[in-house]
């Protein structure tokens, strides 16, 4: 290619990307609102505007789409149940010089869960000190995922706030899970976990909820070959009333407790 042309091509291509030039016009409609977040069943309704003097306007939507109007300035689109995940609602307009240009409507459709549990993952009963477990919340029917945050709470505790970045539309079951790890003396410690759809400054504020709270019993270890006593205890930093493992007996001082409800008095020194 001759350099002469090749410069010139280059100073084309320049031009268009320095800042301020527009490589197209914006269409002159105006939408409002600019964005809706709706509830899924509920109604919704916007208008688009123009300042121009269109040959038309009109709404290219898969529920309740308009055609093209003519001699108008705006055309409002309504639906009385709005139940599509992926709708994408277009306004268009046709221009005197023959153009034709449209305007997107972000549209969010939420619902809030149908439910939220906890439940531990791999192990059922009471838990031991300074080994790890894991916690699930299971969360059923909702979306938009992307704007799920779980936040996990141990007593009044905030212990782990979760989000998700996924772009899915539709309704999902989905899970958050954490690892927990207990220390000497807890006994018993409540946990709960509770989602919340975060829809923006300018979107409704559903309540989250709550799941139902998981009671969980920590146990201390021993490895104790004899029956246990006061002195035994105390000698292996134990308190009185701490509950541990002693074979397949659960003891608090100054009792264990068998399978069979039966207890058996821990001998004192």
């Amino acid at each position: 290619m001759d350099t002469k042309i090749q410069l010139s091509w280059m100073a084309i291509c320049l031009f268009l990307t320095l800042p301020g030039v527009p490589t197209h016009a914006s269409c002159p409609v105006e939408l409002n609102p600019p964005r809706v977040v709706v509830r899924y069943g509920d109604s919704v309704s916007v208008n688009c505007t123009t300042s121009t003097d269109p040959e038309g306007m009109g709404w290219e939507v898969t529920f309740g789409g308009i055609g093209l109007q003519e001699n108008v300035s705006f055309v409002t689109w309504t639906v009385g149940s709005l139940m599509d995940w992926t709708i994408e609602p277009k306004c268009y307009i046709n221009l005197q010089n023959g153009s034709q240009c449209t305007e997107i409507l972000p549209v969010i459709l939420y619902k809030t869960p149908d439910s939220v549990s906890i439940s531990p993952l791999g192990h059922s009963g009471p838990m031991m000190e300074g080994k790890e477990y894991q916690l699930q919340c299971d969360i059923q029917n909702i979306t938009p995922l992307q704007n799920l945050v779980v936040r996990w709470y141990k007593g009044n505790e905030t212990i782990e706030t979760q989000t998700f970045n996924d772009s899915t539309k539709e309704l999902v079951n989905t899970s958050s899970t954490i690892t927990i790890t207990h220390k000497r003396y807890e006994g018993e410690v409540e946990y709960r976990c509770e989602a919340e759809l975060d829809l923006g400054p300018e979107g409704p504020k559903p309540s989250a909820l709550t799941s139902k709270p998981l009671n969980v019993t920590v146990y201390s270890h021993t490895n104790k070959s004899t029956t246990p006593t006061a002195k035994s205890l105390t000698t292996a930093d134990a308190r009185w009333d701490e509950p541990f493992n002693y074979g397949d007996k659960v003891c608090r001082m100054p009792r264990c407790h068998v399978g069979t409800g039966k207890s058996y008095q821990v001998a004192r020194e």
